[in-house]
């Protein structure tokens, strides 16, 4: 495994460098109000139901946070040296192709990306999540971030909703005055104040913040699932039958989760190494990842 430079994981778009920056920055804020105003008031201090919920958003905040850190970290561009033993040992096949922009001869699979200005080993996107590609090095943490992330939408879209309008009749206010308005629902709803040019409190713009973006984060996360499902790129093509690359669902998802694929939903710095190399993708072997290993796992 190999780790980018520093000065190449900031993102090159504005885009990209906003979206960078919300998922380092903005994700911690919105778990701290999560955990901090609502948890408290969704159930009893210390109870069952509040231990729960709490190793609950904090697994789930951390395999978030791991999976995408280490998406960003590790480089999935080909390694020059193990390119070079794979062409020394004539271990490369009429499948090859040569890139123009970089001028390698690039394994079946891996294309060259023009923002990231390298070819990348089994490229499946470029991630504007994450300022980079995602290929065989790091598919498996874009893969967890991913379903990680909606299920912490969802969640937490759940919890808000409760939160919002069961316990707070669809409204929630602190008021930070030492004269609050009158206890009218009518006059102290925000759509009324909004009317009557009155400012909202900065705990309901907060919260109106933090659904919105809850919302967003549901539907970008159920729209990339289905994208990558419909590819063929979680299990098998449905579309495409004779797929070349194909090797069933438990042998895909070892490609892209390594050898302790298991373990590996436990969090994003768990290692796994990986079974596939990345450069030899014939439907009946499989090379260990390891430049100096001659060994070779025949499917059976």
């Amino acid at each position: 495994m190999r780790f980018r430079s520093l000065k190449n994981i900031w993102p090159k778009e504005k885009l990209e460098q906003f979206l960078f920056l919300f998922i380092l920055c903005g994700l911690p804020a919105i778990y701290y109000v999560l955990m901090e105003i609502m948890l408290p008031e969704l159930s009893d201090c210390w109870s069952p139901a509040y231990v729960f919920q709490l190793l609950l958003g904090l697994f789930l905040f951390s395999n978030v946070m791991s999976n995408y850190v280490m998406c960003i970290l590790v480089d999935p561009s080909i390694d020059p040296k193990l390119m070079k033993t794979q062409m020394e040992r004539g271990q490369h096949s009429e499948d090859w192709h040569e890139c123009d922009k970089c001028g390698i001869l690039a394994p079946p699979r891996s294309r060259h990306c023009r923002k990231c200005g390298v070819c990348v080993l089994m490229r499946d996107h470029h991630c504007f999540f994450t300022g980079c590609c995602i290929g065989h090095e790091n598919y498996r943490y874009f893969f967890y971030f991913l379903i990680y992330f909606f299920l912490s939408c969802m969640i937490s879209l759940t919890s808000s909703s409760i939160f919002i309008y069961v316990l707070h009749g669809g409204r929630y206010q602190l008021f930070m005055l030492p004269h609050p308005a009158p206890n009218s629902a009518y006059s102290n709803s925000l759509i009324m104040r909004i009317i009557y040019f009155k400012l909202p409190d900065i705990y309901e713009l907060v919260f109106f913040v933090v659904f919105v973006l809850l919302w967003i984060g549901v539907c970008v996360a159920t729209y990339v699932v289905y994208d990558q499902w419909s590819r063929g790129c979680f299990c098998y093509d449905f579309e495409h039958h004779n797929f070349p690359f194909d090797r069933k669902l438990r042998r895909n998802f070892k490609t892209f989760l390594g050898r302790r694929m298991r373990w590996t939903w436990i969090s994003g710095f768990v290692p796994s190494q990986l079974d596939h190399d990345g450069f030899d993708l014939d439907t009946e072997n499989e090379r260990v990842a390891d430049p100096c290993s001659e060994t070779t796992i025949k499917d059976g």
